[in-house]
């Protein structure tokens, strides 16, 4: 008998009613983070709390976390928080409390005995039937009266920690991308890899900079970084509506017939050929076009207005004699009538096309920052940049004053006192701030094209105001 009861105390036995467990999820503050009324970037801001602060959280509602603060509903971001999940498991167990306990048939005293238990055995309880515990003895079902047995309840608490919390794809939400988005921080502003303040510092953007925003997250822009996702505070980025380019005008009583347009018109003068606002020699001058460039011929003039082509640069429409347009090759011998007399040098090859490129976004607006027409118009450096890379010279962005000072972007400095030539870059300096400040491509010895408030236009550097700022010239 001894030998039985030995053996019966070594039983381990589990709860009759089953762990019951609960969950809760413990907060742990990453950086300072406001507390919010409302799960929103914009809601009211409740208080602040310092990095490291616990708190446990109610539930989660999409990237936020509702708390209780002051026992009233809050809520904070998740970007800011690490989050670990405590798991609390109840267990109850069944011990008798004396020694020689009797195992029963049936629930009641008078019930044959199946055998007795020695003090502080574990039971298997499966239910309670009044005052009897119904158990499992020897693989079959016994009781035990319930006042010779203690129940003892244990809470025992796990952790598992979850994955660090960083903004989650499926959070990401979409912006107008009708909007030009710009850097709106003269300090300039941290791109991050990840949508958080302790998130590593991809690079830094300066101020105007033109973004590529892609989405947001929370109080954050997802853009795009050389190729790369990466996420900047959206405090600091100035959302704008962008500008429509003017439309194209017209010419009001210039009648115009239609040319072959699967040909190519290109410019027969050796010393430049004026492109006029009207088909007129009496007309303004609008610019110049270099020998051997092409020009995008729309038609030709017919009537009393016939002799010109009507040609597109930009957005805009003007003319040229159509002497001196051929569709055929282009030698140096001069037409048999000379231009009209505007002292022009023809610049290189490489400069024709950095200019044949710029004069088709005349009108387009300025657009500070920007170096590509996608942002919808340039700054004076970002349109230099881009016709030059465009014409196929390869050079860095960079400003004004990072182009005048640096040798190995546009070559040496030349003086002011120079004279001129069509494919000339020219500098300025003390425009709106100390120093180099602005930029333009020459198209002749006086006249040059370049970014400025309000679009992309032409301008003389014979006028008084750019004498005046005249800095000098680099030559390619």
């Amino acid at each position: 008998m001894k030998k039985t009861f030995l053996a019966l105390t070594t039983i381990a036995l589990i709860s009759s009613t089953g762990p019951v467990s609960a969950a809760s999820t413990t907060l742990t503050l990453t950086d300072n983070v406001n507390i919010r009324s409302a799960a929103s970037t914009s809601a009211k801001v409740i208080t602040t709390l310092k990095k490291g602060t616990k708190l446990t959280a109610v539930k989660k509602v999409n990237s936020w976390y509702e708390i209780r603060y002051q026992s009233k509903p809050a809520f904070i971001t998740s970007a800011y928080v690490k989050a670990t999940t405590v798991k609390t498991t109840t267990t109850t167990t069944y011990i008798t409390n004396t020694d020689a306990v009797n195992v029963r048939q049936q629930a009641t005293t008078s019930s044959k005995s199946l055998g007795k238990l020695a003090k502080n055995s574990v039971l298997t309880v499966t239910k309670k039937s009044g005052d009897w515990y119904q158990i499992t003895y020897k693989k079959q079902v016994a009781f035990i009266h319930a006042s010779l047995v203690d129940k003892k309840t244990v809470k025992v608490t796990s952790m598992s920690k979850p994955a660090t919390t960083t903004p989650v794809k499926n959070v990401i939400k979409a912006v107008d991308r009708s909007k030009i988005y710009t850097v709106n921080a003269k300090e300039g502003l941290n791109a991050r890899t990840a949508a958080a303040t302790n998130a590593k510092i991809y690079k830094t953007l300066p101020h105007q900079t033109v973004l590529d925003v892609t989405g947001a997250v929370d109080s954050w822009y997802q853009v795009k970084l050389d190729g790369k996702e990466a996420y900047v505070a959206s405090t600091y980025v100035k959302a704008s509506t962008k500008v429509s380019p003017p439309t194209t005008p017209t010419t009001p009583g210039v009648s115009v017939t239609p040319v072959d347009a699967s040909k190519t018109y290109r410019v027969n003068a050796p010393t430049g050929l004026n492109v006029r606002t009207l088909p007129s020699t009496s007309s303004k001058v609008f610019t110049q076009v270099g020998h051997g460039s092409t020009v995008n011929v729309t038609g030709e003039t017919t009537g009393k207005d016939s002799g010109w082509y009507q040609i597109k640069i930009g957005t805009g429409l003007y003319y040229v004699a159509k002497s001196y347009i051929t569709t055929g090759s282009v030698t140096t011998t001069p037409p048999v009538t000379p231009p009209p007399p505007v002292t022009t040098v023809p610049g290189s090859t490489l400069m024709e096309r950095a200019i044949s490129i710029g004069q088709q976004y005349l009108g387009t607006p300025y657009v500070w920052g920007s170096s590509s027409p996608v942002n919808g118009g340039f700054d004076c450096s970002g349109f230099v940049n881009y016709t030059l890379n465009a014409a196929g010279y390869a050079v860095g962005r960079t400003n004004v004053n990072g182009y005048w000072n640096d040798d190995r972007y546009l070559g040496a400095k030349l003086s002011k006192l120079r004279q001129p030539k069509r494919g000339d870059i020219i500098f300025f300096e003390n425009t709106y701030a100390a120093g180099p400040t602005h930029i333009g491509i020459m198209l002749n010895n006086d006249q040059f094209i370049h970014a400025n408030e309000p679009a992309l236009g032409i301008s003389r550097v014979s006028e008084r105001y750019w004498t005046q700022k005249l800095l000098g010239f680099k030559s390619l």
